[in-house]
């Protein structure tokens, strides 16, 4: 067995996204420029922590309406509500422990923004964005969304902690997101001083992102709101450096061209030339 070492260790980025909603842009992370930083990561494309935040009362931060092409978005909640809209009719209430998959495919137009009570009284948001590439065949392919409830993904105990699994498997268990890249992603939570280790198929890239707290792998220390890129060998093992919670994350590359701009993931420059054209057109559907 060989465990797999810090290759690279990029902390995330402050920022902001939507309406004044702020966030941490684990990937691409501070210092990585967008093909680099794909590449590294292939089959993901970013990753946002969003919050913890506490919106005030009247607000209306939140993602309104904007639209996407070629990838796929899986959206992970902590705490507060979020309403989800698109342009295909698909709605749903994402509430603390759920995720909502939605396919991009070949355009959508949605929004996330907090439920009506949280507008009006305020209250805590956090949660996890993160983006999965689609194959190239499958870049044409319809758009759509579904819920992931957290009834579908409950936790799991292990020694020292706890484990929710959004897709793949990760400790035996297995989650409900199924996505046409071959991906594995879930939410650890450990006490500290307590370890966790996991087998990664041969050829996966994979990285740990922890969200709070920190964790140590083969003497690195990684702190919270950092990208872990993890190198060479078969088990990826980590310990506690004080309590955590943490995001896993392993995947097949696709080896693809990969061009990028905003929220548009394709191939080839023209094809991004051409989302772009559908957008202004209204080909990607609107949001009433």
């Amino acid at each position: 067995m060989a465990t797999k070492p810090v290759r690279t260790l990029v902390p995330g980025l402050p920022t902001q996204d939507g309406n004044r909603v702020p966030l941490t842009r684990l990937v691409p992370g501070r210092g990585q420029q967008g093909g680099e930083a794909f590449l590294a990561m292939d089959p993901f494309l970013l990753m946002d922590h969003f919050g913890p935040m506490v919106l005030p009362p009247g607000t209306d931060a939140g993602f309104p309406p904007h639209p996407h092409k070629g990838f796929q978005t899986l959206t992970y909640l902590l705490e507060g509500a979020f309403r989800h809209r698109d342009s295909t009719g698909g709605s749903g209430l994402l509430r603390p422990g759920g995720a909502q998959l939605m396919n991009a495919g070949s355009g959508i137009v949605h929004e996330e923004m907090p439920v009506p009570e949280h507008l009006e009284t305020g209250g805590p948001i956090e949660g996890v964005q993160l983006w999965i590439n689609l194959p190239q065949a499958q870049k044409g392919s319809a758009p759509g969304y579904t819920d992931l409830q957290p009834e579908a993904m409950p936790w799991h105990s292990l020694p020292g902690g706890r484990i929710r699994v959004l897709a793949g498997t990760w400790a035996g268990v297995a989650g409900p997101a199924r996505t046409p890249a071959r991906v594995a992603y879930a939410h650890l939570e450990l006490a500290a001083g307590s370890r966790f280790q996991q087998e990664i198929p041969d050829g996966w890239m994979a990285a740990v992102v922890p969200l709070r707290g920190s964790v140590r792998i083969e003497g690195t220390d990684v702190p919270a709101d950092a990208v872990a890129l993890l190198g060479e060998g078969d088990t990826l093992a980590l310990e506690a450096a004080s309590d955590t919670g943490l995001m896993l994350l392993a995947g097949e590359p696709l080896h693809e061209p990969i061009a990028h701009y905003g929220p548009f993931v394709m191939n080839t420059r023209e094809e991004i030339e051409q989302a772009l054209r559908d957008y202004q057109s209204g080909r990607l559907g609107r949001l009433d």
